[in-house]
């Protein structure tokens, strides 16, 4: 019998699809805000000097980011995951909130494929 430990992975699949999607929504109306044009400076202004609740979310953010990466690193090698190289790509790329939880998609497949858990 198939428990709850073997239908995580879609939780996971549907978080990626998520963040994904609200990363790529929300930088397409910043884009469209200014004109079409993605503006670097302004990005990285608005995480860092706007105030001290976005301060808080970019140190939140990037910690979680480094150590989330980290673990792929880790886990991908530990695991001897197919292709795990390409998660940092898409995390850094992409975006975290789709590429973690992608990861994890495919992490927790490995593992019941090895019948791990």
């Amino acid at each position: 019998m198939k428990t709850l430990n073997h239908y995580v992975h879609y939780f996971y699949l549907f978080l990626s699809f998520v963040g994904g999607a609200l990363t790529f929504y929300f930088m397409v109306l910043g884009t469209q805000v200014n004109n079409g044009n993605f503006n670097v400076i302004q990005f990285i202004q608005s995480t860092w000097v706007d105030n001290y609740y976005a301060k808080s979310l970019t140190f939140d953010f990037w910690t979680g980011a480094i150590a989330g990466t980290l673990f792929v690193i880790v886990e991908g090698v530990r695991l001897k995951i197919k292709l795990f190289w390409l998660f940092p790509l898409v995390i850094v790329f992409i975006g975290f909130a789709f590429g973690f939880p992608l990861f994890l998609f495919f992490r927790h497949k490995n593992i019941i494929a090895q019948n791990k858990l």
